[in-house]
């Protein structure tokens, strides 16, 4: 079994009353389409840091970050590659501020987006694997 590492984003917006509100994509693919973060592979020449930063802003047009640098978080699944072949994929997720929720994405890859509260996100995300993950950074942002 092939295995693929990959890099994620949960952008997040603090309202004027403290609530947070986290950035949701929905993905285009070929098979399906699903609700879940910013995403990508880095390029050959590329940090995952140096990559977040250019996919993100590529994706979403999110260029005002603030990096919470101390916590990432990490899941792993086994999925099928383009070719459909089983891969055994390990995706490892930045938690990162921003200061504009005016975003426009990128319509080769994205069907929609949505900035959701905690309670709606964990409706509206495809995977429970996101949603157990969503709850483990909110209950690190508290």
């Amino acid at each position: 079994m092939k295995k693929d590492y990959s890099f994620w984003v949960i952008p997040f917006y603090r309202n004027n009353n403290w609530t947070i509100d986290f950035l949701l994509i929905n993905q285009k693919s070929d098979f399906w389409s699903f609700w879940g973060f910013p995403k990508w592979h880095p390029e050959w020449n590329e940090t995952p840091l140096e990559s977040a930063k250019r996919e993100l802003f590529e994706e979403v047009w999110i260029k005002e970050i603030e990096i919470i640098w101390n916590q990432t978080f990490e899941i792993s699944y086994i999925c099928r590659g383009k070719d459909l072949e089983t891969l055994d994929k390990t995706v490892t997720f930045f938690v990162w501020e921003t200061k504009d929720k005016n975003i426009t994405i990128q319509q080769e890859e994205l069907n929609w987006y949505k900035w959701a509260d905690f309670n709606s996100a964990q409706w509206i995300l495809t995977h429970n694997n996101y949603k157990k993950l969503l709850q483990d950074v909110k209950n690190f942002l508290n």
